[in-house]
């Protein structure tokens, strides 16, 4: 999104630190671990924060840019809670960007947060309307991730017949997260397995970190199964976009997962919808990624939780690939550039205004 304003990044999550040195992004971990042996750390400046106190050391050591605003994309309320930290230190306008739903936002220390950004962004038009009545503010703005050309530019995948030699890819890519996929992604995973005792045609292929680290452990080893880790360089997701031939995108069946995960969706759904692949919805209907795949008539929503469903669409799609093709990813012209990148810019560079 920020390709065409100049910024610098700040990450507070260190299973990206490999990958952000890389890119020459700056990691400050917050939350630190807590333990006491890391008080002489905080107080020399060498970690960003130790049991909720911020280190103005270790900031002004590692950030002496002049920026003008604060553009917080968060997943949890520390990551926020720093954001804000900053923005009052350096006195800049915070924007935060809720990409989650999570109750911990409406604690009053994190609501406090909401109600005083400059600008609100949710994700969905769901989130928005939630956080409306949470916080009583009616200028929250919807923005998501847009798809770059290069998405809908990708080549055709290996064409049918599909064998063990030329397998059909389905693929999953994003996070997995316990508490979001959990009691419904293992269901895929069941389905494949099934698939494969009679016709070893069909391989699932998995992307992104695990959290926990020893989700899924068991069911990434079977047969047909490959969990390649995250993502990086980014680049590399038009490769993997190109070589699957179906996503699935699964939403826990168990309601107090879907209680939260329903505001979200996906940051990379509009460049699976930009791909022209048909796109599996697994999990509860309430979800806002169900509600845009029907608006705009994509995908295959499965609302029940059916194992044997899933099996009678893979099977389905995989000897009828191109008819698939033609009923669950029609993808128009209006619906690219709805979600496309350079649309999302434009209401960023808006939303970036303080005028």
């Amino acid at each position: 999104m920020f390709r065409e304003i100049a910024h610098a990044v700040v990450y507070t999550d260190a299973a990206f630190k490999e990958f952000g040195d890389r890119l020459g992004y700056l990691l400050a971990q917050v939350p630190y671990h807590p333990s006491g042996r890391f008080l002489l750390s905080f107080l020399t400046g060498k970690i960003p924060e130790w049991r909720g106190r911020y280190s103005s050391s270790w900031f002004k050591n590692n950030l002496s840019e002049k920026f003008s605003s604060v553009y917080a994309f968060v997943y949890s309320p520390e990551c926020m809670k720093y954001a804000n930290w900053i923005a009052k230190k350096c006195k800049l306008p915070l924007v935060v960007h809720l990409a989650d739903h999570s109750p911990e936002f409406e604690r009053p220390s994190s609501a406090n947060i909401l109600r005083g950004a400059s600008k609100l962004v949710c994700i969905t038009e769901e989130m928005k309307s939630k956080y409306e009545r949470t916080l009583g503010r009616k200028d929250i703005e919807v923005l998501h991730n847009g798809a770059e050309q290069a998405c809908s530019d990708i080549g055709t995948p290996n064409p049918a017949p599909f064998s063990k030699q030329n397998p059909f890819i389905l693929c999953f890519i994003g996070g997995l997260f316990s508490n979001l996929h959990g009691d419904c992604i293992e269901d895929v995973f069941e389905a494949v397995s099934q698939i494969r005792k009679k016709n070893p045609c069909i391989e699932f292929h998995l992307y992104g970190q695990r959290q926990p680290a020893d989700f899924l452990q068991d069911f990434i080893q079977a047969d047909g199964i490959t969990h390649h880790g995250i993502v990086m360089p980014l680049e590399k997701k038009f490769e993997i976009m190109e070589n699957a031939h179906c996503f699935v995108i699964p939403s826990s069946f168990k309601e107090e997962k879907h209680r939260h995960y329903r505001y979200s969706f996906p940051t990379k759904l509009p460049e699976l919808i930009a791909s022209g692949r048909p796109i599996v919805s697994y999990g509860p209907k309430e979800t806002a990624t169900n509600r845009i795949l029907e608006t705009n008539n994509l995908g295959l929503r499965i609302h029940d939780r059916s194992v044997p469903k899933l099996v009678e669409f893979f099977e389905t799609l995989v000897s009828q690939y191109q008819e698939g093709i033609k009923k669950f990813a029609p993808v128009s012209p209006k619906t690219l550039e709805k979600f496309s990148a350079d649309s999302v810019r434009s209401k960023l560079r808006n939303i970036l205004s303080f005028n």
